[in-house]
């Protein structure tokens, strides 16, 4: 009868370490997703998020076989959560790094490459000041396609696909190297106009310099540089949703071939 105790609190700690592995990969995702990783979001709040999704999805996962989480296995079953989790947070973050990069390449087009703002996201003060527009823009775009269920549904996806104790796969891994390709090939293209029609206008302004050296670039040039830019940018952020919905689209479809190649093993 004395042992009774000893035995239930055992099995009160084996159905606590059921949630113990999905709460490493969770937290590991909130590190790098979109929005959840934001500065605002304390990390106190960010740990109570990641506790209260892991008892919602752990209730709908199969049950786990028993791992002790001080030996070994169990050191590296943590290890691989926490780097399944640290890789599907790098996927979801490729389009906000799209638009990283659009707002570099314009920023210095227009010659406010010098104009930082503190980044919300990665926290120092390195994102030029045309991606703050960007990035409010891609925030709301963000809630209004419920992107903060998709990055839910993709974390219990990956618990289906890539179940605990499976390990790590090569092709995913592989599918994020060449996805860093299409994140430099997004972001030109889509800025690709902006810095055409910028090239042109600095062209012109250039040739008019040649034509009467007495005309002072500078003083001229610079400022008509920074108005074309801005027409520039209010011509096309009514495409910015579309290329956004077309960046996700993709952006779902690599993540999709990384959970697959789980089940493939």
């Amino acid at each position: 009868m004395g042992n009774e105790p000893i035995m239930q609190a055992g099995q009160y700690l084996q159905s606590l370490l059921g949630y113990w592995w999905p709460f490493c990969r969770i937290m590991a995702v909130f590190s790098l997703a979109p929005m959840f990783s934001h500065k605002s979001l304390s990390i106190r709040a960010r740990v109570l998020l990641a506790l209260a999704l892991t008892v919602v999805l752990t209730a709908a996962l199969p049950p786990t076989a028993p791992i002790d989480p001080l030996s070994m296995k169990g050191i590296l079953t943590a290890l691989e959560q926490i780097a399944m989790g640290l890789l599907l947070g790098v996927a979801l973050m490729l389009v906000f790094t799209v638009f990283t990069l659009i707002g570099d390449i314009v920023s210095t087009q227009l010659g406010l490459s010098m104009a930082v703002f503190n980044d919300p996201m990665n926290g120092v003060s390195s994102a030029s000041i045309v991606y703050q527009l960007y990035f409010i823009l891609l925030a709301l775009l963000f809630f209004a396609t419920d992107g903060h269920l998709v990055i839910v549904t993709i974390i219990y996806q990956s618990f289906i696909f890539w179940p605990v104790g499976s390990g790590i796969h090569f092709d995913g891994l592989q599918t994020i190297a060449l996805s860093l390709s299409w994140v430099i090939s997004a972001a030109l293209l889509i800025a690709l106009p902006i810095v055409f029609c910028m090239t042109l206008v600095q062209f012109c302004f250039g040739l008019l310099n040649r034509i009467s050296p007495a005309m002072n670039l500078f003083s001229l040039g610079f400022p008509m540089a920074i108005i074309a830019g801005l027409t520039l940018i209010y011509l096309t952020l009514p495409n910015l949703s579309e290329a956004y919905l077309h960046l996700t689209r993709e952006l779902l479809g690599n993540i999709g071939e990384i959970l697959r190649s789980g089940r493939n093993v």
